[in-house]
């Protein structure tokens, strides 16, 4: 079961694309105000209502797992819902900006809590905005041009605190080609999570990422996940269905 539960945890990161152009970023970065800079990255943050995403997903860690068919389905700030399959159905998993739910058909078991089971996963604690800006692109913490410093680096911009935050230290890179994150990383104590956004592609007149690669170490435990992205589509009507199917045992963690 626990190969299971890491796998849809696993799967959260996960955002998708469809065909069409894709960006060549050899944009070399150049000299800016921080504000400009800031500025180019905002215009292209995620503005879509909904998403609807088919993908394929890859987990390697203590045990390496076969990938899996992913349905992802998203309302803004207000659902992340995911179908998950492996030639047959695995199971179902919603997260709230207050819950994560998810069940397992193979073994009939059902989880009902909090962010705690991804947050242990990340060895960062996260919350459901957090999670959703990984999915798009954005990143996970807002750029304040006062507090924020920038750097043109190649085909970069570096971004990070002026003054490091207490207890971790964050660290992000936006193309200079379309201002989109690169990759972003949080580092605290002995823990470490990277994501990486290796592309993108142009879908009605926006960057997405074409794929995404997530390494989460804590200690000497090291998982990590990579994206691939078949399809996708915005501002579609949706539905999520999910209901805990009677009988099933939960999960205690």
């Amino acid at each position: 079961m626990k190969k299971i539960i890491v796998l849809i945890i696993g799967s959260l990161f996960i955002f998708s694309s469809c065909k069409s152009k894709k960006n060549a970023n050899t944009t070399k970065a150049t000299k800016m105000l921080v504000k400009e800079v800031v500025k180019n990255y905002e215009n292209n943050k995620f503005d879509k209502k909904t998403v609807s995403a088919s993908i394929k997903a890859k987990y390697k860690g203590k045990e390496n797992l076969p990938s899996v068919a992913v349905s992802l389905r998203i309302k803004k700030d207000k659902i992340i819902w995911m179908s998950i399959s492996k030639f047959i159905s695995i199971g179902k998993l919603k997260i709230t900006p207050d819950k994560v739910q998810f069940y397992n058909k193979l073994t009939k078991e059902y989880f009902d809590g909090d962010f705690s089971l991804i947050s242990d996963f990340l060895g960062a604690d996260i919350t459901f905005e957090q999670i959703q800006n990984i999915l798009v692109g954005d990143t996970i913490y807002d750029l304040d041009t006062k507090k924020y410093q920038i750097e043109p680096k190649d085909l970069f911009y570096e971004v990070k605190p002026k003054k490091q935050l207490e207890f971790f230290a964050v660290l992000f890179l936006l193309y200079a080609s379309n201002f989109k994150t690169a990759k972003q990383e949080i580092i605290q104590d002995n823990k470490f999570l990277e994501i990486s956004y290796p592309s993108y592609e142009n879908i009605e007149h926006q960057p997405f990422p074409k794929e995404i690669l997530i390494k989460a170490q804590d200690g000497n435990n090291k998982n990590s996940v990579g994206i691939l992205y078949k399809s996708v589509a915005f501002n579609k009507n949706l539905s999520f269905p999910f209901k805990i199917p009677k009988g099933y045992k939960e999960i205690k963690l």
